[in-house]
């Protein structure tokens, strides 16, 4: 299959759900904003929120800041997303 991959340990014989493209770019996309936000780099985060914008969409790269990576953030980091997107600095 062109433009599909499959997830890690997974075979074409063994995974009902291969990953596409978009959604392994999606969640590389998720993976790098957490990457910068945790280490307080806000131009790194905005770099990737732009890049994610542009690549994907401003539809799913919303969905990927807010519905996806939100849930994963502890107190602290959301309050830092937050100040980052009023353009406080932290």
């Amino acid at each position: 299959m062109s433009g599909v991959f499959y997830v890690a340990g997974n075979t074409s014989s063994s995974c009902f759900f291969p990953m596409t493209l978009d959604t392994q770019m999606t969640l590389a996309l998720l993976q790098e904003l957490l990457m910068a936000l945790r280490p307080n780099d806000v131009d790194g985060y905005k770099a990737w929120l732009a890049l994610g914008i542009e690549v994907l969409g401003r539809d799913v790269a919303a969905e990927v800041e807010c519905d996806w990576m939100v849930p994963l953030l502890a107190e602290e980091e959301r309050e830092r997303l937050v100040a980052w997107q009023l353009g406080v600095s932290t």
